[in-house]
């Protein structure tokens, strides 16, 4: 059963629940949509894990989801009443897309309600009435290893200066090769601004692959939660590191939709990294030695657009707005946020760059 644990409120909707959820219904309460539907959507990032392939070595055979694991992670797209889905380690095929329904479309790993076209920089959906808006979809590559790794490891070596200004310093340089490559977060600033720039409304869907700045913070450092699930060092591992990714995409124009809606990262830390699972996996280590954080998120151009409600979708209605009671699909958690047009229809479906809408193609 997928069930909301606080908000999404409104309506209930009912839908088969798969064999390896005990047979049960996918319960799911959403959102109170305004009057005019138009103006409110519904944006997913959600990291499938291996194109929703078989996957046995990380927890993840068909096997165990009745032969398939992609009508599954369609069940959970669709229960969630997702317009528009930003798919991470997709697979390139349309198995996903013959799962969602005659009624969707797909280019590249943006998946929609809404017909889609692909330009330079993103997918620009068309929403009734004129409604137009571009999702940029991206998977950051942490090319000098993964930044909260990192700093567990200085904390087993016991290698954290009394200095944390400095240490935070430190991680920062050891961690700074995220912004180079074609999965760089320099990659994504160069996609997303010009868009910005051009007047488009703007929704960035990824699995970034580090942490955000307005999850390490000072507060958190002081109250937040332990990230490392059995922390063997003696030191709760929570320290106030400014990501250079997220501060990046901040000062692009960017806002961070679940810390719009739950600004407070020690009450909802929000975690989509990474759902238990049982030892002797051999393609992953051991369930306590992970580090749990915010990795998997949804950001977006504010100028035009309100978050109405934000929720992590997962297996657990402890740790999830939006739980799943049946096996869960994936080793991320996903993330979806219900956005409100603020601006007039008119003003908002013709951007400055939509000459470019003649050069895409649509789907």
């Amino acid at each position: 059963m997928i069930e909301n644990k606080q908000t999404f409120t409104s309506l209930a909707i009912l839908l088969l629940a798969p064999t390896m959820a005990s047979a049960a219904a996918l319960k799911l309460q959403l959102p109170t949509l305004s009057k005019d539907k138009a103006d409110t959507f519904v944006v997913m990032s959600f990291n499938i894990l291996q194109g929703g392939g078989h996957a046995p070595k990380v927890g993840f055979p068909n096997g165990a989801f009745d032969g398939s694991r992609k009508d599954d992670i369609a069940r959970v797209i669709t229960a969630c009443r997702a317009d528009v889905v930003g798919v991470q380690e997709d697979d390139g095929s349309d198995g996903l897309l013959k799962e969602l329904g005659r009624d969707w479309h797909r280019a590249g790993n943006v998946y929609a309600k809404h017909p889609l076209t692909q330009i330079a920089g993103g997918v620009r959906v068309h929403l009734p009435n004129n409604r137009l808006f571009m999702v940029v979809n991206t998977h950051w590559w942490p090319t000098d290893g993964y930044g909260p790794s990192i700093v567990q490891k200085r904390l087993k070596k016991g290698d954290v200066p009394k200095d944390l200004d400095r240490f935070e310093a430190q991680i920062l340089k050891t961690t700074s090769g995220i912004a180079r490559g074609p999965r760089g977060y320099l990659s994504l600033i160069n996609r997303v601004k010009p868009l910005i720039q051009a007047g488009e409304v703007v929704v960035v869907t990824g699995d970034f692959n580090e942490p955000s700045h307005q999850d390490w913070t000072q507060a958190a450092a002081k109250r937040g939660m332990d990230r490392w699930v059995k922390n063997t060092s003696g030191r709760p591992l929570r320290f106030k590191v400014a990501w250079a990714g997220s501060v990046a995409l901040e000062k692009v124009g960017l806002s961070d939709a679940y810390r719009t809606r739950f600004p407070d990262e020690i009450k909802k830390p929000g975690n989509t990294w990474t759902p238990p699972y049982p030892d002797g996996l051999p393609g992953r280590q051991p369930y306590h030695h992970q580090v749990l954080d915010r990795i998997d998120r949804i950001h977006f151009t504010g100028v035009h657009l309100r978050v109405l409600d934000a929720a992590v979708v997962g297996e657990d209605k402890r740790i999830c707005e939006i739980a799943h009671s049946g096996p869960w699909v994936s080793d991320h958690r996903a993330v979806v946020a219900t956005f409100e047009f603020t601006g007039s229809a008119e003003k908002l479906s013709n951007p400055k760059n939509d000459r470019n809408k003649s050069k895409g193609t649509k789907y």
